[in-house]
């Protein structure tokens, strides 16, 4: 008994992975390395049981996330939540995309850890990738599966399919190659199906990003319901007369869906 105890230990022992390969883990190095560039994203919409959230991620140092944009439609208020615990709640809406459900926000400050962007025109399909979110409020879980298949919606719009499991507080997350880039933004699941998920070409923000970063002065900021240039100026600490002047605006009357510069604050 004795020896095959110990034959059976040696034979675990050959069997077992090495420290090194263990550790040789390309999911794991990637969650360790892009995991503070992940956001919670919460808007509270004009009814309570309409609040929504989600997530997001810093695509520049200077406070750009990008989400989706059903996250912060209507929103009432944004706030943003970083990974070491800090909520912002002066948050601009810098650019919208609503055909293709992507949104950019703008929080203040610099030093984010930004992801590095890839190009979804070269996911091929059967190539892993990985996701990092939010799911029911979970924070900072990662998930892996395939890209299953490229699913076009229209002339305008071309989706990724994919294996990796998503729920809700999924969306507005990066979707990464093995490679550590972000590839694609997770927005949607087919109800009814398992595992039939979709993200949005990471090849449609860029254009989006580029116009956020030309404004090296001003912050773009969609009205929502319910703004009035009073609460967007004690919002974003400035003041009406600043806002108007930016903005050339002959009154105070803003309209729902108006893009409008917004000053830079420190």
């Amino acid at each position: 008994m004795m020896r095959y105890s110990l034959f059976f230990i040696l034979f675990l022992s050959l069997c077992a992975p090495s420290p090194a390969a263990a550790a040789d883990n390309p999911v794991s190095d990637l969650f360790r390395s892009n995991v503070d560039s992940i956001v919670l994203v919460g808007s509270v919409q004009k009814r309570k049981k309409d609040n929504r959230s989600g997530s997001g991620f810093f695509v520049s140092e200077d406070g750009l996330i990008l989400t989706n944009y059903h996250l912060i439609q209507n929103a009432r208020k944004i706030a943003v939540k970083t990974s070491d615990g800090h909520v912002h709640t002066k948050v601009a809406v810098a650019q919208v995309d609503p055909e293709r459900d992507i949104a950019l926000l703008k929080i203040p400050g610099r030093g984010f850890p930004a992801v590095q962007l890839g190009n979804s025109q070269g996911l091929e399909i059967g190539q892993r990738v990985v996701t990092i979110g939010n799911p029911q409020g979970l924070e900072q879980t990662v998930a892996d599966g395939l890209v299953s298949a490229w699913r076009d919606v229209d002339d305008e719009l071309r989706l990724i399919q994919i294996s990796v499991p998503l729920s809700g507080g999924s969306s507005g997350g990066p979707l990464f190659d093995l490679e550590g880039r972000a590839v694609g933004v997770a927005t949607a699941s087919l109800s009814g199906g398992q595992n039939l998920n979709f993200a949005v070409p990471i090849n449609y923000a860029k254009p989006l990003i580029r116009r956020a970063q030309s404004a090296d002065d001003f912050e773009f900021y969609v009205v929502q319901p319910k703004d009035t240039l009073f609460s967007l100026s004690r919002r974003f600490r400035t003041t009406v007369n600043e806002i108007m002047a930016l903005n050339r605006l002959a009154n105070a009357q803003i309209y729902t869906g108006q893009k409008i510069k917004i000053p830079q604050g420190d």
